[in-house]
């Protein structure tokens, strides 16, 4: 078997069946057994577009593959492939390299700085990649495939394959194909210490008043998911999640109260996590945003946490041990009907978000936006975001994935509450503007492939909120969407420029300022098929309702039995000074932070 071969069935092992990337002169011929592989190339518009696309596929499909040129087109690529990094979202990068006999003599070729130096970009990758391979060897080349797939899965991060022009169809023994790769961690917590750590945790929940669970973004990683979604739901703990775990647990659990990120947190959260005397923090990822400028620390309660290879309580540490087995063993602790006598404290913080929301005038910012805009936005009948983010939120379905991009739309969403299944890609951590775009093409691409897998077929929306100006970063990826039929919803929130720079510095300043586009018009650019694009403009919240409530605009019900639904974009037009209630609050406590 030819080695590119041997790689890419191993790629459609990992259930990838969708590619990102660009083709370059090293890497063509590697292209030609994608499909034979029984793999879709996609082709991007770029190679940013294509790391962007590759994350958003993985965040739903747990793992993707992305093929770029030497030098040009994985440097490309970098930006997004840190943001993979930082996120630790799982993508596998293929490059294409020139030969081993250039290397070798250190040829000044294109695609490389002229000075014979061929390692230069894998290094520059390696400082954020899990694993580096270049496949220079036949002999060796299978095991490095799977070693570096293997590290791909195991440490939740980019990895990086270099494979030479001279090397993608030589022979490889490709017995190994037999035996499926191990995947999952082999490493089985020792039995004496995990009872000894369940049988600690037990105690202080039994002991505890008023227990909470707060989720992070790391109960998502490493397989984490489903024993924190066991754990929460049978427990019946109260549980709320920082911003970066938005869309692991259930919002409609009952035990769900709300996100939590210190004073930015939704109504009434923030006071009922302080009352609590027992917290159980799951997978912490304390960044800036996800903790409002490090000020959601809680010393002052009882903690137990749980990190992916340790458990830490007040009084004892066990290390080693695998968070997941632990969660496990605390799942079956508890009765499925266990009633905890603190479920109802306070009530529901999304009981008070909907009664504070229902009384607010017009959007609810801080008192020095309030003398920017007067009264005129609270008066107006134009789309406020509040109020917008309030119906959004209503409007969306089960199983719904939504790309975010950081910024209004991030922070607008992110403080809303979202039905059953509904999962949110977005950037909290590297929040790089325009991610959200190509994220959208991943996600589309995984969200179909869903679709033929599933028995019976179920569609999922992949719903785009972006602004402006972090569009105009990554526009040429809506003619990915339209080559390949995807049915994206894109909503472009129209306020002049970059609204959370502004924010932050220089409001007036025209460095934050970007040149207006009619987006509306974009789409017919890229020449799409008769009636598989729709386009809307929505200035007044009249003309909001009338969109989401168009039965051939919204409901995925309404394209069941269709091979494709169309793409539809709408402009949302807003005052430039708007910003969701949030995002004034964690800005104002991410500027404090830096004083």
């Amino acid at each position: 078997m030819h080695l590119a071969e041997y790689l890419f069935r191993r790629i459609y092992e990992l259930n990838i069946r969708a590619v990102f990337g660009v083709p370059g002169d090293f890497n063509l011929v590697a292209l030609d057994l994608i499909k034979k592989c029984g793999l879709s190339w996609v082709g991007n518009a770029n190679e940013l577009n294509a790391g962007y696309a590759a994350d958003g596929y993985a965040r739903v499909k747990g793992i993707s593959a992305i093929v770029t040129t030497f030098g040009v087109g994985e440097l490309s690529a970098l930006n997004a492939l840190a943001g993979a990094s930082a996120e630790l979202v799982p993508v596998i990068h293929i490059v294409g390299f020139p030969s081993t006999a250039v290397k070798d003599k250190r040829l000044p070729m294109h695609h490389t700085l002229g000075d014979g130096d061929h390692d230069l970009f894998m290094e520059m990758s390696a400082r954020l990649s899990g694993a580096v391979a270049v496949l220079d060897s036949a002999k060796d080349a299978p095991k490095m495939i799977d070693d570096t797939i293997i590290a791909c899965v195991r440490s939740s991060k980019p990895v990086y394959i270099g494979l030479p022009m001279d090397f993608v169809m030589v022979d490889v023994d490709a017995s190994s194909l037999a035996t499926p790769l191990p995947l999952e961690d082999p490493q089985a917590n020792p039995i004496a210490e995990e009872d000894d750590a369940v049988t600690a945790v037990m105690e202080r929940i039994a002991m505890a008043r008023n227990p909470a669970i707060l989720v992070d973004s790391l109960a998502g990683r490493w397989h984490g998911l489903q024993p924190t979604r066991a754990f929460v739901e049978k427990s019946n703990i109260p549980c709320y999640s920082f911003p970066m775990a938005k869309g692991i647990i259930d919002e409609s659990l009952p035990n769900f109260r709300g996100i939590y990120s210190g004073s930015v947190s939704e109504d009434g959260v923030q006071e009922q996590v302080q009352e609590s005397d027992l917290i159980i923090h799951i997978g912490p990822r304390p960044t800036d945003l996800n903790t409002a400028g490090f000020k959601s620390d809680l010393p002052h309660i009882e903690t137990i946490s749980f990190h992916r290879d340790s458990i830490h309580l007040r009084k004892a540490d066990f290390s080693g041990l695998h968070m997941n087995g632990v969660l496990r063993r605390l799942s079956e602790s508890f009765c499925p009907t266990r009633s905890n006598s603190t479920s109802s404290t306070s009530g529901s913080s999304s009981q008070k978000s909907e009664e504070s929301a229902e009384t607010e005038p017009g959007i609810d910012i801080g008192d020095s936006m309030d003398a920017i805009l007067g009264r005129k936005v609270k008066s107006s009948p134009v789309v406020t975001q509040n109020r917008m983010w309030k119906r959004v939120s209503s409007w969306l379905e089960e199983d719904d994935i939504i790309s975010l991009d950081i910024g209004t739309s991030a922070f607008g969403s992110l403080w809303t509450r979202h039905p059953r299944g509904t999962e949110s890609l977005f950037q909290l951590l590297w929040s790089s503007i325009g991610f959200a775009l190509g994220a959208a093409v991943g996600a589309a691409f995984a969200a179909r492939e869903q679709e033929a897998e599933s028995t019976p077929s179920r569609k999922r929306r992949t719903i785009l909120f972006t602004g402006d100006g972090s569009f105009q970063m990554t526009a040429q990826e809506v003619s990915t969407m339209v080559r390949h039929k995807l049915g994206v919803i894109i909503f472009v929130i129209c306020n002049d420029g970059y609204t959370i720079e502004r924010m932050i510095h220089g409001w007036d300043k025209s460095y934050n300022d970007i040149q207006p586009w009619d987006f509306k018009l974009l789409p017919s650019v890229f020449k799409p098929d008769p009636d598989t694009v729709r386009t809307y403009c929505v200035h007044t919240e009249a003309e909001l309702e009338d969109v989401l409530t168009d039965a051939q605009f919204g409901p995925a019900k309404n394209f069941e039995g269709q091979e494709y639904t169309p793409l539809r974009l709408v402009e949302i037009h807003m005052a430039k000074e708007d910003a969701p209630r949030s995002m004034h609050n964690i800005i104002d406590a991410i500027c404090r932070q830096k004083k």
